[in-house]
């Protein structure tokens, strides 16, 4: 199977004439053919794409099989985290916060204080266990275009200014140009792993692995990291409504405002330089001087490049228009739309449905947990009434919210909601990507799969 967006017919000399949304060649337009060998399509094939795999939603059970929380921080019960490991599944380092579930901000969290008995009946009420139907699978040998290569392994295509920044950081660091902005604080990373060639050291292909590499506990599907910051666990990304579309911009996400995303402009040049902006009306004049220097290196690079350094363009603008609901990350989603069909409003406010999720997370028995979350398996069954009516939006909406709240109690309906919703679109790879965040979701900065397997 090649991949969602290619067409290809192959004839005897074993090429395909290939036609994608986008050009990854020096084609001056899109829709171009682009003739490629059967052997640069074979890293695409992967498994027949799932179908009917995620069930009734107005039959979905919450409370299936499910696993107690865990309570006990010895060593014996962290996952091993060797690099010895025999295995290549992606295994998951114990989280730097030991709590299960995380409030999301502007919840209401109460003042009481609870009793010891209290914490310990709330730790061993069950967890619904996210049972993934969709398997993991082995990428194949890495292709010579980087620009595939890249898309291989993060199943989403990267825009030229993703490249071109490449470019600019090596003129500053030949030797690590993914250190060319220390002395502001950034790294390079995530699919910027692929051209300083550190992922080839991985033992594991697992299409998991890649997706889940410099992905924060935050990041949804849409979101894809590739700066780091040193504190708050600030990175920077490209966000995208669309898999097989570019871009729409590049937006920052901080443990200050968990979950929250912050547009910063339309391309990653425009987007390290509000970053600077912002770090030098906070900084000293000392340490100011290398970040305006920096600033100026990058913004005649980019004036070169004809790549705009404003915060909001106007094709930011014009997707503001296309949102139809902000959703709790703040960013929004953008669904097609015929008419009236493609979304309905969820019968909920933001504050409701914050409260409503609060509530299954502060039940402390199983019944009440189960009762609290009634309400919310109500929203699940207008979802899957919305879905049969071509409103697909509507359960996007409510599985980015879930997502969001951050709780560990919800990722079984998230995969449920968001699955169906994502596959209804046609946005598949953020299936992959959405299942393998939720068997390996770690807090804390260090999210790099290079340091667990």
């Amino acid at each position: 199977r090649a991949a969602p967006g290619m067409e290809c017919t192959f004839t005897k000399s074993n090429t395909g004439q290939c036609k994608r949304p986008y050009d990854w060649s020096d084609l001056s337009s899109h829709g171009e053919e682009l003739t490629v060998s059967e052997q640069d399509l074979n890293f695409f094939f992967a498994p027949v794409k799932r179908t009917d795999t995620f069930g009734d939603l107005e039959k979905f059970d919450m409370w299936g099989p499910s696993k107690k929380q865990k309570t006990d921080d010895s060593k014996d019960d962290l996952p091993n985290t060797s690099h010895s490991s025999s295995s290549d599944e992606f295994v998951v380092p114990a989280s730097e916060d030991c709590s299960s579930t995380v409030t999301a901000t502007d919840t209401v969290i109460s003042d009481q204080k609870t009793s010891q008995d209290d914490n310990k009946a709330d730790s061993d009420l069950p967890i619904p266990q996210f049972e993934d139907s969709v398997k993991d699978f082995n990428v194949g040998d890495s292709p010579e275009d980087i620009r595939y290569n890249v898309e291989q392994k993060f199943l989403l295509e990267m825009p030229d200014d993703f490249f071109d920044f490449w470019d600019f950081c090596s003129q500053i660091n030949k030797e690590k140009p993914e250190e060319a902005l220390a002395k502001a604080g950034l790294t390079l990373v995530g699919p910027y792993d692929v051209l300083t060639g550190k992922l080839k050291s991985l033992k594991s292909r697992k299409i998991s692995s890649y997706v889940c590499h410099w992905r924060y506990f935050y990041d949804p599907p849409e979101f894809m990291t590739v700066i780091a910051g040193d504190e708050n666990e600030y990175h920077i990304g490209y966000y995208r409504d669309d898999p097989f579309s570019l871009p729409g911009f590049v937006a920052s996400m901080s443990s200050i405002k968990p979950g929250n995303i912050k547009p910063l402009g339309e391309n990653i040049f425009a987007g390290v330089c509000s970053y600077l902006t912002q770090r030098m009306k906070e900084e000293n004049p000392f340490k100011k001087v290398p970040l305006q220097r920096l600033y100026k290196e990058i913004e005649l690079f980019a004036k070169k490049k004809n790549y705009s350094l404003e915060a909001v363009t106007q094709g930011m603008k014009k997707r503001n228009k296309q949102v139809v609901a902000k959703t709790f990350h703040g960013a929004g989603i953008v669904v097609p739309l015929h008419g009236d069909v493609g979304y309905r409003e969820i019968p909920e406010t933001p504050a409701n449905l914050r409260k409503m999720f609060q509530k299954v997370v502060n039940a402390k028995t199983d019944d009440e947990r189960r009762k609290h979350f009634d309400d919310i398996q109500e929203l699940i069954t207008n979802v899957q009434f919305a879905y049969d009516e071509g409103d697909f939006g509507m359960g996007l909406e409510l599985g980015l919210n879930l997502f969001t709240f951050g709780s560990e109690l919800f990722h079984k309906p998230i995969y449920h909601v968001l699955g169906v919703g994502y596959d209804l679109l046609g946005r598949e790879p953020y299936i992959d990507i959405l299942q393998a965040h939720l068997k390996n979701r770690r807090r804390g900065s260090n999210v790099s799969i290079l340091e667990v397997i």
